[in-house]
This record gives C-alpha cells, sequence and structure tokens, in this order.
C-alpha cells in the first residue's frame, strides 16, 4: 500500500478525505447526472475567468463509483521568489500554476472528498466545481453514527456557541446589544464576540430535541458550536463528521499523485461509506 494511516517511513504527506451526502431530497442521483452529462471529458478544460481555468485532468468508473481529479489553475502566474543575487528579479513567471487538486469518489449520492493545496470550505469548493457542469448540489456532511448515538444515550446538558456579531447584523437589534452600543460607542463599529450557551434544564424541548435528531443541529449550525453531554463530554461538529486522516508520499511539496489519492479515496469508500 501507499498509504497508511500513521505517519512513517516516506508516507509524510497527511491527507484528509471527508464525506458528503447531496440531493437528499432523493429526487436526483450524482453517480447517474455524471454519467449522462457529456461534460466529463478526461482533459477538458473549462474557462472561468482568464486566470481561473478548471481541468478534469482524470476520469474513470468502475461498478457504481466514478473516480475524477480536477486541478484548478491559472494559465500565468507571477510567483514570488528569493534570488541569490541582489538586484535579480524576485517574481518568477509560472505557466499553468496549479492552485486546487481536488480528488474526488462518487458513489450514489455520497462524495468521498479529498483535496490539496487549498483544503478548506471542501463543501463550497465541491459545489462549485460541479455547478461548471451544470449541476446543482448542496454538499453535507456524513455524520458519524457512533457519535449521533452518543448523544442520544448521555443525553444533553448544554449547547455551546461562540459567537462574533455586528451590529448591522440584525434588522431589530437584541435589547443587550444596543446597551452595550450605548455604553461602548466603539463596539458599533468592531461588533462583539462571546460565548452563548444554551442550557438543557432550561430549554427542555431544545434538549429533547436534539437527543431525539441531533442530526439537522448538527448540519445548520457551523463549526464554532459543541455539545456537553451530560455525562461532561466535550463533542464538537468535527467529531460528528465522518473523516478520515491518511499519510502518503508526496509529490512536490503541496500534493499528492492522482494513483496514490485513488488508493486512499477507494479505501475510504470500501470501509466507511
Amino acid at each position: 500500500m501507499n498509504f497508511s494511516n500513521t505517519k512513517k517511513n516516506n508516507l509524510t504527506k497527511k491527507c484528509q478525505v471527508r464525506a458528503f451526502n447531496v440531493n437528499l431530497d432523493g429526487k436526483s442521483n450524482l453517480f447517474q447526472q455524471i454519467s449522462t452529462n457529456n461534460k466529463f471529458v478526461q482533459g477538458s478544460i473549462i474557462q472561468l475567468s482568464t486566470n481561473r481555468h478548471l481541468k478534469l485532468k482524470e476520469f474513470s468508473t468502475k461498478g457504481n463509483i466514478h473516480y475524477l481529479h480536477f486541478s484548478l489553475y491559472n494559465p500565468k502566474e507571477e510567483v514570488s521568489i528569493t534570488p541569490n543575487k541582489p538586484n535579480t528579479k524576485d517574481l518568477l513567471d509560472v505557466e499553468n500554476f496549479d492552485n486546487l487538486h481536488a480528488f474526488f469518489m462518487v458513489k450514489d449520492n455520497q462524495i468521498a472528498s479529498l483535496l490539496q493545496i487549498s483544503t478548506n470550505w471542501s463543501e463550497v469548493k465541491i459545489a462549485k466545481i460541479f455547478k461548471c457542469y451544470g449541476i446543482d448540489i448542496i454538499p453535507s456532511a456524513i455524520l458519524k453514527k457512533n457519535v449521533i448515538q452518543k448523544v442520544k444515550d448521555d443525553g444533553l446538558r448544554a449547547v455551546h456557541v461562540n459567537f462574533n456579531v455586528h451590529e448591522s447584523d440584525f434588522v431589530n437589534k437584541p435589547s443587550f446589544l444596543s446597551v452595550f452600543v450605548k455604553k461602548e460607542p466603539k463596539l458599533k463599529q468592531t461588533g462583539i464576540s462571546g460565548h452563548f450557551t444554551i442550557d438543557a434544564r432550561g430549554n427542555p424541548a431544545v434538549a429533547a430535541s436534539i437527543e431525539n435528531n441531533p442530526t439537522p443541529w448538527i448540519s445548520d449550525l457551523n463549526s464554532d458550536f459543541y455539545f456537553e453531554t451530560k455525562k461532561g463530554e466535550k463533542i464538537t461538529s468535527d467529531d460528528m463528521k465522518l473523516t478520515k486522516i491518511y499519510y502518503t508520499l508526496p509529490y512536490g511539496s503541496q500534493t499528492i499523485s492522482s494513483k496514490y489519492a485513488h488508493e486512499i479515496l477507494e479505501h475510504f469508500v470500501t470501509n466507511e461509506l
């Protein structure tokens, strides 16, 4: 194998695979949408702008699973360097400079995603890529069943939310914010941040709703929240999402080869989805 669950020997490049559901209404099937879309041609390029091109570098199908490797790149990029000699040009012209490598495996309405170079906001990147092919999807993180069951079994003590709000965020400003702004006018420009706790004892209906079905709450709340169980355990939103860390051989300094990405995603789909 060209990958491992732990960092060892020459397997030093850390990769995170994330899992998503799409088409939750059941009206469409992403695997079939890709199969019947003639825009998915290996080697094809979509010009998003003068400096952003999207290329489908690899596309293959095995049984009921598609594998796709996309590259988002700038046809001509100026890269800053540190020259050895003084008075030497410190901008290097690079053709077809990659900004994102996106490796996907699609099974029915599930996507296993492995991003390289730019790895944040996976849901946004996935949706934008498929939008370029005329497919509108809203990826929703697949949740770990055992963690969801733990919330149900242990019960909820509180929901904790870190927040950062500005006065302009509200149509009808809460009285507490108006009081703070009145006492300290600078907050009108800077906003206010803090920690918000929803205690289960004072909000039994909320607690019951979360304990009975945590999934929609996790989908709607962002990464700045966590559940506290009655046993005192902290469960963050990331703890609940189906992800897995792998280590493989680096391909250059920022990415991995498509061959190894395929092996990793195949292992994830077989064992996790």
